[in-house]
């Protein structure tokens, strides 16, 4: 059986393209836990504006069709899905920036790295370029939610292969450019939901918000086994699932004293 791939989410695939043309771009995903067990997904990917005067890709298209069309495509992998609540795809200026925005509501949390791997196959093409791999997981695990997220890198970027010194030299100063280009971009990522259990990153005052900020050049100097963002997220079962859980034993010990009183009374 062939090795399955590891998903690479939507934002990581339409912008592996930057890395040559601009080195100047920063990627804000943020996720969102419900009580009701739905979740929403929203990727920010912040793109110079001048983008649009650089060359034109391979095929005529310049940057922000080629990233636009892979949006669509990410549209086309996922519209029939019926985890799908809604995907919207939206774009605006900031200063010297252009945003392209992605929303994702899905109705199950834990199924939404499926829809990832979906829109990972759907960019099939762009995979081959890819600087590294993200491994994305949201599990069930009693009344919390376990999300997690790791960067591994290529191995061409966690560090040299091969016997032949001209090829391991070469590797060598690829990641370094590549790290120089990267150094003032950030990714950041941020988990909300009813309360923050524990993570391996900044939680805010209020226990429901964790965030993860970290250059990308950082992440392609990652170690060989990748970097892990983790979180243990509690649920937060909504108010109105107490009645159930409280009136189902009470109903039954209700029926047990109705049931004796009665035997006692043909008893009598």
């Amino acid at each position: 059986m062939a090795p399955r791939l590891t998903p690479r989410p939507p934002w990581l695939l339409a912008t592996l393209c930057l890395l040559t043309l601009t080195g100047c771009f920063d990627v804000t995903q943020e996720l969102w836990f419900e009580p009701d067990g739905t979740a929403r997904v929203v990727v920010d990917l912040a793109v110079p504006k001048s983008v649009g005067t650089l060359a034109k890709l391979t095929g005529g298209k310049e940057l922000t069709a080629l990233i636009e069309e892979q949006r669509q495509q990410a549209r086309a992998a996922v519209a029939q899905d019926p985890n799908v609540v809604d995907l919207t795809l939206r774009q605006h200026e900031e200063g010297a920036f252009l945003h392209l925005v992605q929303e994702l509501k899905v109705k199950d949390a834990t199924k939404l790295p499926e829809l990832f791997r979906k829109i990972a196959d759907s960019a099939a093409s762009q995979q081959r370029e890819a600087q590294g791999t993200w491994d994305f997981r949201i599990e069930r695990n009693g009344g919390n939610y376990v999300f997690t997220q790791r960067f591994v890198p290529d191995k061409a970027f966690a560090g040299a292969n091969g016997f032949d010194p001209a090829e391991r030299a070469g590797e060598a100063i690829a990641k370094e450019l590549m790290k120089s280009l990267l150094a003032k971009n950030f990714i950041t990522l941020r988990v909300h939901g009813p309360g923050i259990v524990e993570a391996n990153g900044t939680v805010n005052e209020k226990k429901d918000t964790v965030e993860w900020k970290v250059s990308l050049a950082e992440l392609l100097d990652a170690p060989p086994e990748g970097r892990e963002f983790r979180a243990v997220v509690d649920a937060g079962e909504p108010l109105w699932l107490w009645p159930v859980v409280i009136g189902v034993p009470l109903a039954v010990l209700g029926l047990a004293i109705s049931a004796a009183r009665r035997r006692r009374s043909f008893g009598g």
